[in-house]
């Protein structure tokens, strides 16, 4: 039912990095992966309700996070604007960050004068407190004047996650609704030993595959973790504990990951302090390591499991369960990889807003930024121009067929096209992206499948406000930073690990942060009856 991801969202919170794994459609009009050309013109042609003056033209400052540099971003960025100098008269200033600095220069760029019209803003990186400090707009007249595309086509359990006080500061991307996550395998090893993927309930169901990998494939570590907390056991939280607890605890959007809700008591608690199993699955890390599943240098090393997959180091990584996946990652990677069965989805306060585009208070014309935000939604060669370049290219069309695409001859993966910095799943409408050969013709109506079958948490339409604590939760968030790759990787004693974990904790105030998230939890649900 519900799951807590343990440190899954850890470095996410931190602006350092999340689960990764890359993001496709879903909603309401999820129905058919058309995104129909004649239905994305039209939505686009009546964004403008009120007719616009666009007769000045705009130069607007966009913002995002992603692989950054890349190769060939000065022709991708000069084909957008092209288009947009047609559409609404403006063009965008593209500001790709790379991950390791975007949320120290967000900071400071919040809080200076500085032109951000459209930017990032994920709830994962400090929505609700930048919301607070003022450097977002309230978007509910914009939205409603030159939105329409947005509102017509996103389903409207998204815009919940943009909004704070009753108010809408963001627009969520058109996805997944809901989240559940898998552990993914290359399949001429999984092929090779006979195993079995529909054979895996749990964690523990594993290690006599992780023995197999360690004994007859030496060099290639069974279980990749990294120091940097990209790659995470906890993402597949399906211990034996969790799945006996019916996933009984829950992660709590805005607050630090050690602060997790108790669906059984309703009541906030300390993860490693009063979750047993947070201390089974720790545990269960430590004897792996000695087992010699999980790499060496689990703790320290900044190689994620991506990176490491490529290298031919591991046979695994980490990834999103939502349909087709695992053929989206397969893409990335340039290895055929296959998955297993992740928990049922589940639509959280995170997951609706762990993608979103806010219009900055510092924007030279938020009515023009709502037109291009209006066109992500709608436009469906805008947001494949953004999402994966120029055609003939970084990609090209398969004959016959309009909306399947593949890399150009001679071009082994899409990294090598210059264009790849994995940003689909940040912008606009997902169902209007084209497909890949290789993925299901039918993506798009199994992720209307997905998202109606995603159900809500308990504390969904819950977010943590951490103003009043915010210098406490800044030194527990770098407690986590500090012993998360610790306890994860299992490689030093988890007892004495989590004991000075836990004194830390407890020397730092979490109580105190734990009795403002419940406090303001428990103000929160006395609204809702």
């Amino acid at each position: 039912m519900r799951t807590v991801k343990g440190w899954a969202t850890v470095f996410a919170l931190l602006g350092v990095i999340m689960f990764v794994v890359s993001g496709c459609g879903g909603s309401n009009s999820t129905g058919s992966s058309s995104g129909s050309s004649n239905e994305s013109s039209k939505a686009s042609d009546d964004s403008g309700a009120g007719n616009p003056d666009i007769s000045t033209y705009r130069k607007l400052k966009v913002y995002t996070v992603g692989n950054f540099p890349q190769p060939d971003s000065e022709a991708v960025i000069k084909e957008i604007n092209k288009y947009l100098k047609e559409k609404i008269n403006a063009e965008i200033d593209f500001q790709g960050l790379p991950w390791s600095s975007w949320s120290e220069k967000m900071a400071l760029i919040y809080q200076s004068a500085e032109q951000v019209d459209l930017t990032f803003a994920p709830n994962w990186a400090d929505f609700a407190n930048n919301v607070t400090k003022g450097a977002f707009l309230p978007l509910d007249e914009l939205l409603a004047k030159y939105g329409q595309g947005i509102t017509q086509t996103l389903d409207p359990r998204f815009l919940e996650g943009g909004k704070v006080d009753g108010k809408i500061y963001a627009i969520p991307t058109n996805k997944e609704i809901g989240e559940s996550h898998t552990i993914m395998f290359r399949k001429d090893l999984v092929d090779k030993y006979g195993f079995d993927v529909n054979s895996i309930n749990t964690l523990e169901d594993l290690e006599p595959w992780l023995e197999t990998i360690k004994e007859k494939e030496p060099g290639i570590a069974p279980i990749w973790l990294s120091g940097s907390g990209s790659d995470t056991l906890s993402y597949f939280d399906k211990t034996r504990k969790s799945v006996e607890e019916n996933f009984r605890y829950e992660l709590v959007a805005g607050a630090p990951a050690a602060i997790v809700l108790d669906t059984k008591t309703d009541k906030m608690v300390v993860s490693t302090l009063e979750s047993d199993q947070t201390i089974y699955r720790m545990h269960l890390y430590s004897d792996w390591f000695k087992k010699g599943y999980i790499n060496k240098d689990a703790a320290t090393t900044k190689t994620s499991a991506e990176d490491a997959l490529k290298a031919g180091k591991t046979w695994m990584k980490f990834g999103s369960d939502k349909p087709d996946s695992d053929k989206e990652d397969s893409l990335a990677t340039g290895i055929e990889l296959v998955k297993l069965k992740g928990n049922e989805p589940e639509i959280s306060t995170a997951s609706i807003s762990n993608s979103m585009m806010a219009i900055g208070r510092t924007s030279v014309d938020p009515e023009r930024t709502m037109m291009l935000l209006n066109l992500l939604h709608t436009d469906e060669h805008l947001i494949n121009l953004i999402d994966f370049g120029v055609e003939g290219r970084q990609y090209v069309k398969v004959a016959g067929q309009n909306n399947i695409v593949k890399l150009p001859d001679g071009v082994a993966t899409r990294t090598d096209t210059g264009w790849a910095p994995g940003i689909e799943w940040m912008f606009g409408n997902q169902t209007l992206t084209y497909l890949w050969e290789g993925e299901s013709p039918d993506k798009w109506e199994k992720f209307k499948v997905y998202n109606d079958s995603a159900h809500k948490v308990k504390s969904f339409g819950f977010s943590f406000n951490t103003d009043s604590v915010k210098t406490e939760v800044s030194i527990i968030s770098n407690i986590i930073k500090e012993y998360r790759p610790l306890l994860e990787s299992g490689s030093l004693n988890a007892d004495k690990v989590l004991a000075e974990y836990n004194e830390k904790l407890k020397a730092n105030n979490i109580e105190k942060i734990r009795a403002e998230a419940q406090k303001q939890y428990d103000e929160w649900k006395a609204k809702q009856s």
